[in-house]
C-alpha cells in the first residue's frame, strides 16, 4: 500500500454560544478546524484532524512540508513516518504548529491502519479497557459568575460527572459549586494567568469549593519550576500538559515533578503514538493521565479510541458548546455524559463533504 495524496482543508464553523464570552479570541479560535485526508493506491482513505489555531497556516504546512515526505510511502509504517516527519522538520520548530500538523497526519495514518486490518483503532492500541467513556463537560469562558454557574448546572443535569470552568475569578467557582451540588466534580482551567505565588494564594482559596484539579495556573505555561512550586504548596492536584509536545516534552514535566495529572492532547502532542508513550511514562511514575480534547472532528474520535485503551482513566474532555453544523458522523457527542464507540474499522467515522465544502476557507 502506498500514499498517493495528502489533503489538508482549513475550516471555520461557528459555535452556537449559549452565553456571552469575555474573550472573543478564545471563541474565534474554537471556530477553526483542519481536516486531513490521506489517500492510498488501494482506495483506503485515512481521516485526521490537526489542532485548529491558524488553520490556513497549519494546512499549508502539511501540504508544503509534510506531503512531499509522505507520497509513495507505506502508510502502515506509522513509527517510521512519524520519525521522518519529526526529524526532517527540526528547523521548523519542536512545539506548536509543526507538531499540530504532524499530529493530524499521524491520526490519519492510524485510521488507514485500522481500516486495512479491519479493526477499530482502540484494538490496535491494546484493546478496550472500558465499555464506555465518561465524558466531562468543558465549558467556555463567561462574562459573569451567574452564567458560568447556570451553564454548569445545566450540564450536570445532562449527566456529566464533572464540569470544568475556564474562569479566573473565585466567585465563579463558588457559585458553580453551589449550583452543581456536592456530587458533581468541579475542575478549573485558567490557561496560565498567575505568578506561582498568586497561584498558591488562589489555590488555597479554592479548596473550600472542592476543586478536583487546578489546570495550568502559572504563566508562562511551560514554567515547570514555577508549577512545581505551586504543586508543593497546594492541596489541590495540579494538571498540565495540553500545551506540551511529544514524550520528549512530557519528560520535562515529569522530571521537574510539576504536575499530578498529565494532559496530552492527541492532535497537539504529536498524535496517538507519542501520546501512548506519554501514557507509559505516566504509568511508570504513578501519575494520572486524562487527555485534553477541545475540538469536534476526527481528533475527537482519535481521542476516544485512546481513552478506550487507557488503563489509567475512562474520562474524556468534551467541548460542550455545539457547532453550527457537525462535520463528522457520528458526531460522538455524549449521551447522558457517556460516549460509546462502535467496532467499525479505523476511527469509525465519516466526513460530511457538504459541510466541509460549505465551511472551508481555502477556496
Amino acid at each position: 500500500m502506498k500514499i498517493t495524496d495528502v489533503q489538508a482543508i482549513p475550516l471555520n464553523i461557528p459555535q452556537k454560544m449559549k452565553f456571552a464570552s469575555p474573550t472573543k479570541g478564545f471563541n474565534t479560535e474554537s471556530d477553526g478546524h483542519v481536516l486531513v485526508r490521506i489517500i492510498t493506491d488501494e482506495g483506503i482513505v485515512g481521516l485526521g484532524e490537526a489542532w485548529r489555531l491558524t488553520p490556513r497556516a497549519v494546512a499549508t504546512f502539511i501540504l508544503e512540508a509534510l506531503k512531499p515526505r509522505l507520497i509513495g510511502a507505506d502508510p502502515r509504517q506509522i513509527e517510521v513516518l512519524w520519525r521522518k516527519m519529526y526529524l526532517d522538520t527540526f528547523r521548523y520548530g519542536r512545539k506548536g504548529m509543526v507538531l499540530n500538523a504532524i499530529s493530524g497526519v499521524e491520526i490519519a495514518l492510524w485510521d488507514i491502519l485500522g481500516k486495512a486490518c479491519g479493526a477499530p483503532v482502540y484494538q490496535l492500541l491494546g484493546g478496550p479497557c472500558w465499555q464506555q467513556i465518561r465524558a466531562y463537560a468543558s465549558l467556555p469562558p463567561y462574562e459573569n459568575p451567574e452564567d458560568a454557574a447556570a451553564d454548569a448546572a445545566d450540564r450536570a443535569s445532562e449527566g456529566y460527572h464533572l464540569v470544568k470552568l475556564h474562569q479566573r475569578d473565585l466567585e465563579s467557582v463558588v457559585q458553580t459549586r453551589k449550583a452543581i451540588g456536592p456530587d458533581v466534580q468541579l475542575a478549573l482551567d485558567v490557561n496560565g494567568c498567575w505568578t506561582p505565588r498568586e497561584a498558591v494564594a488562589m489555590a488555597r482559596r479554592l479548596e473550600e469549593s472542592d476543586v478536583r484539579w487546578l489546570e495550568e495556573p502559572v504563566s508562562p505555561m511551560d514554567d515547570y519550576d514555577g508549577l512545581r512550586f505551586v504543586r508543593e504548596h497546594s492541596n489541590i492536584p495540579i494538571a498540565a500538559g495540553e500545551n506540551e509536545y511529544t514524550h520528549f516534552g512530557f519528560k520535562s514535566i515529569i522530571e521537574k515533578e510539576a504536575a499530578d495529572l498529565l494532559q496530552p492532547d492527541i492532535i497537539k502532542a504529536g498524535g496517538l503514538l507519542p501520546s501512548r508513550k506519554v501514557l507509559g511514562m505516566a504509568e511508570a511514575w504513578n501519575l494520572q493521565l486524562i487527555t485534553h480534547s477541545f475540538y469536534y472532528g476526527p481528533g475527537v474520535a482519535a481521542t476516544a479510541h485512546f481513552v478506550m485503551a487507557n488503563p489509567l482513566s475512562d474520562e474524556m474532555e468534551i467541548n460542550v458548546t455545539p457547532l453550527e453544523n457537525d462535520f463528522i458522523s457520528p458526531s460522538l457527542r455524549p449521551v447522558a455524559g457517556k460516549i460509546t464507540l462502535s467496532d467499525k474499522p479505523g476511527l469509525g467515522i465519516e466526513i460530511d463533504d457538504d459541510v466541509v465544502e460549505h465551511y472551508r476557507i481555502d477556496k
